[in-house]
């Protein structure tokens, strides 16, 4: 019995490490992952800022594996041919391998798409990115250029959020600002920098996932209000429900709702871009293309949700699926960033000019993690003769999110959110879709300590080291 696991991020990982223990003696697992490395992302804004060094936040995935029985394939998954039930996979050298399974996972993550926006992104644009060690890297350079340009008197513009009118990932984007801000008060030099908020979300504090609200003292607050008191308390220039439609050096052009489509000229740019599934080609046994059948037009995998089209008020808490899993193979699988969710969870707007302004849905961290180990229980449920028992849908799974807004456990301050569940369940909650009870917000030097734990805990239990299986997703 061979499991193929593609990719090694949060849902892939998690669910090698889940498997390594549930199917040990019945079946072998294989993980195909690109560059030997496993990154926890959720630290890249302290690296882009300069406040963590690179060596921190990633470790070899070999030895890991190694460790745990675990077959590991440096490469990249390119054809699927589910018929067939085998992979095809391009090596570093440029050859490939081909490689068959009984249960596959596709967790391959995003496709960073920056030229969706012409001249977004560090390779052959101006601005930067913290989707990758790499960029994280780049942008800390870059960000200490204007910080050497500041000491020198030299105010500068540094604009922070988006770089695609349907992006996603706007919370790293919103703690790489606020940690900007932090760190330039600690320099001295807060009063040379204009800082900018770009954003395609509807209202500040969104997130994709249509806000958070909780209840503190008997009245509601909401994470719209508290994110744009931030914003204000700490004279961040906002631009809301805008996006990003070209870049050329120094000065991006955008489409925002309410108002004539314009430039704004920058300094320097930390800009995320929008996210597609990796390429991949699905194929039958007979050679045809079957990627229309099996992926959506984004390029992410369809799984076992409802798709069907619909108005933003129809959606429904069920749309979302429970097993990621195939409708078409019932051992294929998708999780994490590379399975296709049904619809936004924010509602998307429209310039005068047509642009759809939408943020869309994010699925990292631990809402991937949570995903792996709902696959990895599910293949464990087959392989023992059982149908699949363990539903994760996003509409049912909490999310406990720490947005950094300094790094130092002196000094430092995090915002610290709970929603529960991530995508509002109207049926079952009906004044806000969400449970009141358990839902929080809240903005301390608790949340930064909080933090640098969670990196720690992580980052140990990633490594398979002794008692990880004590540390939840």
């Amino acid at each position: 019995m061979n499991i193929l696991i593609l990719g090694a991020g949060f849902a892939g990982h998690t669910a090698a490490l889940h498997l390594s223990h549930l199917v040990r003696g019945k079946a072998r697992i294989t993980v195909v992952a690109p560059k030997n490395r496993f990154t926890w992302f959720p630290s890249l804004i302290w690296v882009g800022t300069g406040t963590m060094s690179e060596e921190r936040v990633h470790f070899e995935l070999a030895p890991v594996y190694e460790k745990l029985g675990i077959e590991y394939v440096d490469g990249r998954a390119e054809v699927i041919a589910p018929d067939d039930r085998t992979v095809t996979v391009r090596l570093p050298d440029g050859s490939t391998q081909t490689i068959a399974y009984d249960y596959v996972l596709n967790a391959t993550g995003p496709y960073l798409n920056f030229e969706a926006t012409p001249g977004l992104g560090p390779a052959h644009g101006t601005t930067q990115s913290v989707c990758s060690v790499e960029h994280a890297v780049a942008a800390r350079d870059a960000y200490l250029e204007s910080v050497r340009a500041m000491e020198r008197g030299t105010r500068q513009r540094l604009v922070v959020g988006v770089g695609h009118p349907t992006a996603t990932c706007e919370g790293a984007a919103f703690e790489y600002i606020m940690n900007l801000d932090w760190d330039l008060r600690n320099r001295g030099l807060r009063d040379r920098a204009e800082l900018v908020w770009l954003t395609n979300e509807p209202d500040p504090g969104d997130f994709g996932v249509d806000g958070v609200e909780t209840r503190k003292r008997g009245s509601v607050v909401t994470g719209k209000a508290l994110v744009q008191m931030l914003f204000d308390e700490n004279n961040i220039k906002t631009m809301i429900a805008a996006g990003v439609t070209k870049v050329e050096p120094g000065i991006l052009s955008y489409d925002q709702v309410g108002v004539d489509p314009g430039t704004l000229t920058y300094d320097f740019a930390m800009l995320i871009p929008q996210f597609r599934g990796i390429p991949m080609k699905y194929v039958a046994r007979d050679g045809s293309d079957i990627t229309e059948k099996m992926a959506a037009p984004n390029g992410f995998m369809r799984v076992d949700a409802d798709y069907t089209p619909k108005p933003y008020d129809e959606y429904r808490a069920n749309d979302w699926p429970a097993l990621y899993r195939s409708p078409h193979y019932e051992n294929v699988y998708a999780a994490g960033i590379a399975f296709a969710p049904p619809h936004p969870l924010s509602k998307g707007k429209k310039t005068a000019a047509g642009t759809v302004i939408q943020a869309t849905p994010p699925r990292t961290g631990m809402a991937s993690g949570i995903m792996g180990r709902t696959v990895a229980y599910n293949i464990a449920d087959q392989i023992a003769g059982r149908e699949p028992s363990h539903h994760a849908r996003m509409s049912e799974m909490p999310a406990a999110c720490i947005a950094s807004m300094g790094k130092s456990i002196w000094n430092g301050s995090a915002a610290s959110i709970i929603m529960v569940p991530v995508a509002r369940d109207f049926q079952k909650y009906p004044e806000y879709g969400r449970d009141m009870n358990l839902c929080d917000l809240d903005v301390g030097i608790g949340g930064a300590w909080t933090k640098r734990l969670l990196h720690d805990a992580f980052m140990w239990k990633l490594q398979a080291k002794p008692g990880w299986q004590m540390i939840p997703e």
